[in-house]
């Protein structure tokens, strides 16, 4: 009698906690799918909507009568010709002769304009029609982030260039259009220009070279289309080591952490420390899983990842991070204070220091720094 009401009893308790479960777990993937999918489904939609005609051929006409009008102003450097204000009215003569001051470089900018007029609409079409993540990812890589990387390995000197654009401006557009400078004079005036230019030149020099014998602009975009190979695994539910199936418990406390701030009861500081600590938890069943780090390892870190992070988490690199942080947050407090930010950065930036980082879990990350070495050696 008992023990068998009490065995039906167990039986639907532990049937409805394996629904309850089930029902969990396709919540989480669905977060994910959300998550994942939304921002690459935005950018479909606004290739289709807006940059390309309706078969996928060539740019919308709207688009190909803006570059038109824009071609000129950016392939203006190669010109030898006098500037004149008034030809010159997007970017101004101080930026066009900045540019001209950078010799062969003086011609990037527009080799980069052209290679985006003339092989856009072949590359967004690929984007929209490829069947998994990966592929689009790689196309990205290939049309957008390669040339622009490689560009910048090339001729650095157009960061300040670029720079000096902005922070001496005097072109026309505002006058032309009517629109009001004075946000845009605020800003120009408020950025620490000096360090965003050194943490950018150092973006560059994390970005190029060469490591065991691999180009690492090429190395970086393959990695970084790999990524896509997590979201198609993702997407599709499977539970292997290049997915986030495998640490969704761990970030949907992350994605629960950073709904959590209120204004009133924290400061933003604690905050962002709480939420760096929650991250670190999720990178560590991540990255660290010593079922997995082998893999992740493989995939994602090479010499030239390597050589690229230990840029990225230098001391002067951190700082600048710090200081721009500071910097971009004083802009929007009433009396011009931001709050000091060291702790939250320097926890962040371990994760790109995996041989400390997983120590505790594997070594699999400290082999491979000793095999990047031995090939400096």
């Amino acid at each position: 009698g008992i023990n068998a009401e009490y065995g039906k009893f167990l039986a639907l308790f532990l049937s409805c906690l394996a629904l309850s479960v089930a029902h969990h777990e396709e919540e989480l993937l669905s977060q994910f799918q959300e998550f994942l999918d939304q921002p690459v489904n935005s950018l479909i939609n606004m290739v289709k909507e807006h940059l390309l005609s309706e078969d996928g051929t060539s740019f919308q006409p709207v688009i190909r009568g803006m570059m038109v009008v824009i071609e000129p102003q950016i392939c203006a450097a190669e010109s030898k010709q006098t500037c004149s204000p008034d030809e010159n009215w997007i970017f101004g003569c101080t930026c066009v002769k900045g540019f001209r001051a950078l010799g062969d470089c003086r011609t990037k900018p527009c080799e980069l304009f052209r290679h985006f007029k003339n092989n856009g609409p072949a590359s967004l079409n690929q984007f929209v029609n490829a069947a998994t993540y990966e592929e689009k990812y790689q196309v990205l890589m290939d049309y957008l982030v390669t040339p622009v990387s490689r560009a910048f390995c090339e001729c650095s000197g157009m960061i300040g260039a670029s720079i000096n654009c902005a922070r001496k401006y005097d072109g026309r557009l505002f006058q032309l259009t009517g629109m009001d400078r004075t946000s845009f004079d605020t800003i120009v005036n408020h950025v620490d220009w000096k360090t965003l230019k050194s943490v950018l030149l150092g973006f560059v020099q994390a970005g190029c070279g060469e490591k065991d014998g691999e180009d690492c602009v090429t190395e970086l975009a393959n990695m970084y289309s790999l990524m896509g190979r997590f979201v198609d695994n993702t997407m599709s539910g499977r539970d292997v080591c290049l997915s986030m199936i495998r640490f969704q418990e761990e970030y949907q406390q992350l994605a629960e952490t950073m709904t959590s701030f209120n204004m009133e009861t924290e400061t933003f500081k604690s905050f962002l420390n709480r939420l760096v600590d929650v991250y670190l938890d999720m990178e560590r069943v991540a990255t660290c899983e010593p079922r997995c780090a082998a893999e992740i390892r493989d995939s994602f870190y090479s010499c030239c990842t390597r050589h690229s992070w230990e840029i990225l988490t230098s001391k002067p690199m951190k700082k600048g991070y710090q200081k721009l942080l500071r910097n971009a947050l004083s802009l929007f407090s009433e009396d011009g204070s931001a709050p000091k930010l060291t702790t939250a950065v320097n926890k962040y930036m371990s994760v790109y220091e995996p041989a400390t980082f997983c120590a505790d879990q594997t070594d699999v990350f400290r082999v491979k720094n000793e095999e990047c070495d031995a090939l400096l050696a």
